[in-house]
């Protein structure tokens, strides 16, 4: 059996998760909420052991967005070979337009994509398997890695070099404004999460992994 080590992001006692519940309390722009799950993912890597293998950071809706029950999700993993990194989102009509895509749910991501990927060093293409959302399972060496070299060094840029951009209004319509303020101080989504989950598909078109589409 795999060694895997998996973590479901909740936000209270109430929420019913199948993995191992890592509470989300920021709730301050102080704090960068708008960082979302990404302040919970650094927290994960930087504070928390995890000699794991395999390691997964979900949102506690990842089962109900792919239909992957943890029964089925370990039922794949232990009857496919070992890979570097699995993905676990379904592909819809995404593939091969990905990017494009989020250029019209949300104005202004290219522009801003493209200078941070540069910066990065990350040769920008459409990703052949769509990855989002952090539903993703990769050998913990290379998530930490992942984090370390990718998610931070954008965190600066976006917070310093690309502040103005990534303060822009996402056009998001997620929770309603009076609740987003209320669990975050934010009146809008801002470009942040949308441009580093999309990093990820970069990431991992840029490097050598064996990678399996699961689902």
């Amino acid at each position: 059996m795999k060694n895997i080590k998996i973590y479901s992001i909740v936000y209270n006692d109430e929420q019913i998760v199948e993995y191992e519940k890592y509470f989300n309390q920021v709730k301050t722009v102080e704090d960068k909420s708008y960082l979302f799950e990404y302040n919970c993912i650094i927290d994960i890597i930087d504070n928390f052991k995890v000699d794991d293998d395999y390691l997964g950071i979900f949102s506690h809706k990842f089962p109900f967005k792919t239909g992957l029950f943890k029964k089925k999700l370990y039922w794949l993993l232990e009857n496919n070979p070992d890979f570097d990194i699995y993905g676990l989102c379904p592909q819809y009509s995404l593939k091969g337009k990905y990017l494009d895509f989020t250029e019209k749910a949300h104005p202004g991501f290219k522009e801003l994509f493209y200078h941070l990927c540069k910066d990065l060093e990350l040769e920008v293409k459409e990703p052949e398997y769509v990855i989002y959302s952090n539903f993703v399972i990769m050998k913990t060496s290379i998530y930490k890695d992942y984090v370390n070299t990718i998610i931070k060094p954008a965190i600066h840029l976006l917070e310093t070099k690309y502040k103005d951009l990534a303060w822009k209004n996402s056009n998001y319509k997620g929770l309603p404004i009076d609740q987003l303020k209320l669990h975050t101080e934010l009146d809008y989504y801002p470009m942040f999460t949308f441009v580093l989950e999309r990093l990820l598909n970069m990431y991992i078109n840029n490097r050598d992994f064996k990678f399996k589409q699961l689902i």
